[in-house]
């Protein structure tokens, strides 16, 4: 009896241990996580003047235009200052990218894929780069296209224009930004020209919040844009049929000539190492396609995932420690069934 109750205090204890380390590591990780403030509203204001050849409406709110071979065009901004005191506004001219997961950025946050994108819509156009702006003032901010050869599809550009301004009760500096959309049309591209979207890699890796995930590289080869796209993508194990990763996104948008990641993202589940086959739908608006191909994912890469992916850990500790409880459970009641037994046993002797 006591090397019994000696046995059940050590199961306890390795049961209390394993659910206090599970979650002892979350608690870990939230104090690693930073607060992204909101953005400021911007102390500056802005008016595209759209030209009356604007390939979209003027409710669009940004510049669409046609340009032909040797062809020059010029746009303007109207900014205003609000405020007591002198605004500088900066100029830059930035090139359309996708974001992983499929939204698109203007503001330059990434560089282009320049095996994607040889020949840039920035590389056209011009803006000033520094524009002093008055207190209470307005001018117009001028920007410059010059065209000098063919080109196919289209090329995806933004004005981005940014201000700083310091705040003196708080004695920082505030910085504000707007991107104005600048889309350039070339020739139309036949479908039949279609390069189509393409998918020469993956890799395992943390994404944002220290989140582990499957990363499936896209690239879109062709000069157009992608809109309402929808990806359908199963990664299922060629050993172990039971085991398969999937995700569907909804309304992906994706920028002409530019790549991103797709994210699996694996929450509490394990990384299995093997050979997979991979399954990618792809519905947009300009078309579908679909990619089949074999992937492998290496010991390695999911010994190093596993280890340091929280979910993971904290699942695994929750099924160890039920495990055991059950395990518990089970040993008190065979316990209790074999003393009543042998009780019972004892009086009829």
């Amino acid at each position: 009896m006591q090397k019994y109750r000696r046995w059940l205090l050590i199961i306890m204890t390795t049961v209390c241990l394993t659910l206090i380390l599970g979650s002892g590591a979350v608690q870990a990780t939230k104090k690693k996580t930073t607060t992204i403030p909101a953005e400021n509203k911007a102390t500056f204001m802005i008016m595209p003047e759209l030209p009356t050849d604007n390939l979209s409406s003027a409710k669009a709110g940004y510049f669409n235009l046609h340009l032909k071979k040797h062809q020059k065009k010029t746009v303007r901004i109207k900014v205003y200052n609000p405020t007591n005191q002198a605004i500088n506004i900066y100029g830059q001219v930035k090139d359309a990218t996708t974001n992983d997961d499929a939204t698109i950025d203007y503001l330059g946050t990434q560089k282009i894929d320049t095996q994607l994108l040889k020949h840039p819509g920035s590389e056209l156009v011009s803006v000033p780069k520094k524009t002093v702006l008055p207190v209470g003032a307005t001018k117009w901010i001028t920007i410059k296209i010059n065209n000098q050869s063919n080109f196919r599809g289209i090329k995806a550009t933004a004005i981005n224009l940014s201000a700083t301004q310091f705040n003196q009760s708080s004695a920082v500096k505030n910085a504000y930004r707007y991107a104005i959309g600048l889309i350039l049309n070339g020739q139309s591209l036949p479908s039949k020209d279609y390069q189509y979207l393409q998918s020469p890699r993956i890799k395992t890796r943390f994404v944002a919040n220290r989140k582990a995930a499957i990363s499936i590289r896209l690239n879109n080869p062709d000069p157009m844009y992608l809109q309402k796209a929808k990806m359908q993508v199963t990664l299922k194990n060629q050993k172990w049929h039971f085991i398969k990763y999937e995700r569907t996104l909804k309304n992906g948008k994706i920028a002409p000539n530019s790549s991103f990641y797709l994210n699996l993202l694996l929450g509490g589940k394990r990384l299995v190492p093997g050979t997979y086959k991979m399954k990618l739908h792809i519905a947009s608006k300009q078309y579908t396609k679909n990619i089949n191909k074999y992937v492998v994912i290496t010991k390695s890469q999911a010994r190093y995932i596993n280890r340091y992916n929280v979910a993971y850990q904290l699942y695994r500790n929750w099924i160890l420690g039920s495990g055991l409880v059950v395990i518990l459970i089970g040993s008190w009641i065979g316990f209790k069934v074999l003393r009543r037994k042998r009780d019972s046993n004892a009086k009829n002797d």
